[in-house]
């Protein structure tokens, strides 16, 4: 491990980054069409809002699948529309690397080594990366804004923070829960005003090129789309329930499981001691990030870069790894990380990682190592005072 990282240096990883992802984006434009229909369903809604025409239901002249975003979101992707599309990929999955590193960059900051964290962090989240770039798809850059929002918010510069909230919302809306962290920093009021200014902001922006009526019907048809929309692969702990456990697929059951994930995240609140703790402020970011992914019926594998992320910040909040720690890393560089890679056989990926939801388990098994951390934690106020005492 020493020798990796002795050759992968900090400025080495990130121009890794930049060219891997360059090359995914090249290599699904010579596979063809149906490789890159992500990008396309990304970049060409913003047609429609041209013709000002419904942005939602089949677009088979474009691309495949439904348009599944929010009105905002294809409002942005504006300048992807006009570009050729081999250089459109190329640029957007630029976009994500760079937000994505900005993101880890910044977070990491304040670190008492933030050059070698920056460094362990971005090898651990890498694969995971490469596979959200090579799907073409946004969560490398919804992964990027959450930290850059909490960076800033960590900073003070709520204007800032909300912006990067706000624009997850109007991407991947699950994103924006990440903004619930303003409880544990200063300019409470300040960020909730700014949050509601970049919200209607973002929210109008579309009425530059399509009438209030029209737009009120965009959203509508957006949130009609979001509750309908049908489930994704369940590379979760619901995938692993019924995979494992044969339970049914039913939305009773799933929202049992969300009910357990959910109170089980939402306790480690009431540690109120704790709340300006540096060291439990890390482990509940890097906490959120595991939980949103695992309990999450729509999880599939690009979307998995969001839990590896919350390794990765779980892992340089170690100040000595203890061998389950390690092992545990090990379990999520393995079996989380490289099961879909050509690495293992394709035989074994079709009949056991994917149909045992393997891909889970170690990120599963992180979350209970992180949850464990922060319910025996110290609460250093408390012990302060005993101290003074």
């Amino acid at each position: 491990m020493q020798r990796v990282l002795h050759f992968l240096t900090l400025p080495r990883v990130v121009g890794l980054y930049i060219v891997l992802f360059i090359a995914a984006a090249l290599q699904n434009y010579l596979l063809g069409f149906g490789n890159y229909n992500n990008y396309l369903m990304f970049a060409k809604p913003f047609h429609n809002l041209l013709l000002n025409k419904s942005i939602y239901g089949l677009h088979p002249n474009l691309y495949f699948d439904n348009y599944k975003y929010s009105p905002t979101f294809a409002w942005l992707m504006g300048p992807f529309y006009y570009l050729p599309n081999l250089l459109g990929m190329i640029l957007w999955n630029v976009l994500n690397t760079v937000v994505l590193l900005a993101g880890a960059w910044f977070y990491l900051s304040d670190e008492k080594d933030p050059a070698h964290q920056r460094q362990v962090a971005l090898l651990i989240i890498i694969l995971e990366a490469l596979i959200t770039a090579q799907n073409l798809q946004s969560n490398n850059l919804i992964v990027g804004s959450m930290l850059l929002g909490l960076y800033f918010l960590r900073n003070e510069r709520v204007w800032q923070a909300a912006f990067f909230f706000v624009l997850c919302l109007f991407i991947k809306f699950y994103g924006v829960a990440a903004a619930g962290f303003f409880l544990f920093y200063p300019k409470k009021p300040q960020f909730i005003l700014a949050m509601i200014v970049w919200t209607a902001l973002f929210a109008i922006a579309p009425l530059t090129m399509i009438p209030p009526a029209n737009l009120m019907s965009e959203y509508r048809e957006w949130f009609e789309v979001i509750i309908e929309s049908k489930l994704g692969l369940q590379v979760s702990v619901m995938g692993i329930a019924q995979a494992w456990f044969g339970m049914p697929k039913t939305d009773a059951n799933y929202r049992i499981i969300e009910a357990i994930g959910a109170t089980l995240f939402l306790l480690p609140f009431l540690r109120f001691g704790l709340w300006k703790d540096r060291l439990f402020q890390r482990r509940m970011i890097s906490y959120f990030l595991l939980f949103m992914i695992v309990f999450n019926k729509m999880a599939e594998s690009p979307t998995y870069v969001m839990a590896v992320t919350g390794v990765a910040l779980w892992w340089v909040t170690l100040g000595e790894p203890t061998q389950l720690d390690r092992i545990l890393l090990a379990l999520v560089i393995v079996f989380t990380s490289l099961s879909p890679t050509d690495i293992f056989p394709a035989i074994v990926q079709r009949e056991f990682f994917q149909p045992y939801n393997i891909k889970a388990l170690p990120c599963l098994l992180v979350w209970a190592r992180v949850q464990y951390q922060i319910w025996t934690q110290p609460n250093t106020a408390s012990h302060s005072l005993r101290h003074a005492s």
